[in-house]
């Protein structure tokens, strides 16, 4: 076994960040991908970082929250807010 090797297998967290490294470099290479093939277009790199984020971990991406109704505490706090005095 190599030291790298030994070193990942006493830290669970070393191995944890190596893992993570992969996936990111993963990301990478699909981003660049997309870019090439549409022309290396300036200023939308998060835009195709984050669409291949989508594809290759489309469990990891939660949907946007919905808003909940105002509570009547909210409406009346609300309310007061906009009294003249």
């Amino acid at each position: 076994m190599n030291s790298a090797n030994s070193i990942a297998h006493r830290h669970p967290a070393v191995s944890a960040v190596g893992a993570h490294l992969d996936e990111l470099t993963e990301i990478a290479a699909l981003a660049q991908r997309y870019y090439e093939e549409e022309g290396r277009p300036d200023g939308r790199s998060l835009e195709h970082w984050l669409r291949a984020e989508r594809e290759l971990h489309p469990h990891r991406i939660s949907q946007p929250a919905q808003e909940e109704p105002p509570s009547e505490a909210d409406s009346e706090t609300e309310e007061a807010m906009h009294l003249d005095l």
